[in-house]
């Protein structure tokens, strides 16, 4: 797991319960995994690692892609789009979210392609150099 509920709390995005958390964290996760080619997931890299390296560089994008998941997780909740699926099936006909209202016709500029990722929570991932698919020249 990339993020515990505790840690999600302390981000300062929302204030959802931890019940709420729990259903929407393995989604989020799997999103967040499609979007950054497994970057975290693969071995290669080392979120905790990141998360307390004396490169400033690392502990920031450690820190980003943690914020960019609870991102994810928001969005996934006060929704109900929580997959690919749910982004391009069109099942989901209008969204409130506190005094927002989008309507089926504007679903589409909110997440990142086909995806259920959220625009925020790319330019997040996008900035620390996540979406990056260059070739290692080492």
């Amino acid at each position: 797991m990339y993020l515990t509920y505790d840690e999600f709390k302390s981000l300062g995005i929302s204030d959802i319960s931890e019940e709420n958390f729990k259903e929407a964290i393995t989604k989020a996760e799997i999103q967040i995994d499609m979007v950054t080619n497994f970057f975290y997931a693969d071995g290669l890299h080392d979120l905790q690692n990141d998360l307390i390296s004396s490169k400033k560089c690392l502990n920031m994008r450690a820190k980003a892609f943690k914020k960019a998941l609870g991102i994810i997780i928001c969005y996934a909740i006060e929704t109900g789009i929580s997959s690919s699926n749910d982004a391009i099936s069109g099942n989901i006909k209008s969204i409130s979210i506190g005094r927002t209202h989008l309507d089926a016709s504007g679903t589409d500029s909110v997440t990142y392609g086909k995806s259920s990722v959220p625009n925020e929570a790319m330019a997040l991932l996008f900035h620390w150099g996540f979406l990056y698919k260059g070739v290692d020249y080492r």
